[in-house]
């Protein structure tokens, strides 16, 4: 995967993009990672593409959260995690805490060899100002490297999971 890939990710706001290396050849994938720092709140909606993959497919989620050095959960991690694993209550899943090597994109890449993950998942969403100019452009990295499939999910935050919910009433009145 290259720059067009890359542009693709970063253009396409509603809705979520599989991008899958030229040369790899189809696995089904029954070990889906999706890394997380659990710093933030994830909506249902946002959630909604990974686990209908994990549906699908009979897939196993792993969810790998990269620290620099580990270390305890704040309240806020603790929070976003329990909210996490109930969206995921039907799917089997678990939690991996590794320590960053060289970068989280190269973290990633080795956590995903290690365990024969199929598919990396993602969400992509908006940094500030001082977040772009002090951290790693992860999604952008791994987009150029992986050697999986990717599935990034954009940031829906609360309005996606409110249109959702208008569209399901509207399909439920019909």
């Amino acid at each position: 995967m290259g720059s067009n890939t890359v542009r693709i990710i970063k253009t396409v706001k509603k809705c979520p993009v599989l991008a899958v290396p030229q040369n790899f050849k189809f696995k089904t994938p029954d070990e889906v990672a999706f890394a997380t720092d659990f710093n933030r709140f994830y909506t249902q909606s946002e959630l909604k593409p990974l686990l209908d993959m994990a549906k699908t497919f009979n897939a196993v989620i792993r969810i790998v959260h990269v620290q620099q050095k580990i270390t305890a959960l704040t309240e806020l991690q603790k929070f976003n995690l329990s909210m996490l694993r109930k969206y995921l209550k039907d799917v089997e899943h678990y939690v991996h805490t590794v320590s960053e090597l060289n970068s989280i994109s190269k973290t990633l890449e080795i956590f995903s060899n290690e365990l024969d993950i199929h598919l990396l998942a993602m969400l992509h969403y908006q940094h500030s100002y001082m977040e772009n100019l002090t951290r790693e452009a992860v999604v952008k990295r791994i987009a150029f490297h992986t050697q999986i499939p990717l599935l990034v999910i954009p940031e829906l935050g609360m309005s996606g999971s409110s249109q959702s919910k208008k569209e399901q009433s509207l399909s439920a009145s019909e």
